[in-house]
């Protein structure tokens, strides 16, 4: 067999599995703005969380949701970062604001660049919003419920196999 080969499917492999994961982590996030986060089931016995039953076919449908999320994901991250753009910051600049932020420190900023992260956030919130909505359509034309998308969502998460099954109805 070729090694080239071998070596490259690995690769392709290991960069679906991480591409599941960045978008699974992604979605968990905006669903965790929207407010409506689903309890993690726990077993009091050992502390771990419970692995879901999920069919091939529900696992395909989850599938199909996920391709379509990662797409209005894509065309909300473009917006955003041309929100920051169009306010005269740098990404790196607005991520740092942010950041100190979200865990409550202060962050020296000039005049302008309050005002820019002010116009910031609201284009964000904006994005956001709308992004939960288009989320929460995508559920209700498949079928599924928020809760159960976060289910499979956290799942996928921890459970090789239910990776390794996702990634082979994808490829298929």
């Amino acid at each position: 067999m070729n090694h080239a080969f071998l070596r490259s499917y690995k690769l392709k492999k290991k960069d679906m599995m991480k591409r599941i994961q960045v978008i699974t982590m992604m979605t968990m996030a905006l669903l965790m703005v929207g407010g409506l986060t689903a309890k993690a089931q726990v077993n009091p016995n050992s502390g771990q969380q419970q692995s879901i039953e999920v069919s091939d076919s529900e696992l395909q449908t989850f599938a199909k949701i996920m391709q379509k999320v990662q797409q209005e994901q894509k065309n909300s991250q473009g917006k955003m970062l041309k929100a920051i753009k169009d306010n005269g910051m740098e990404v790196q600049r607005y991520q740092e604001i942010a950041r100190a932020q979200r865990q409550g420190q202060d962050v020296e900023m000039t005049e302008k660049e309050e005002k820019a992260y002010q116009a910031i956030q609201q284009v964000m919130k904006q994005e956001q919003q709308k992004m939960n909505q288009k989320m929460q359509s995508i559920l209700q034309q498949h079928q599924m419920e928020r809760r159960r998308y976060i289910q499979i969502s956290r799942a996928l998460q921890r459970d090789k196999e239910l990776q390794k099954r996702l990634q082979e109805l994808r490829s298929n």
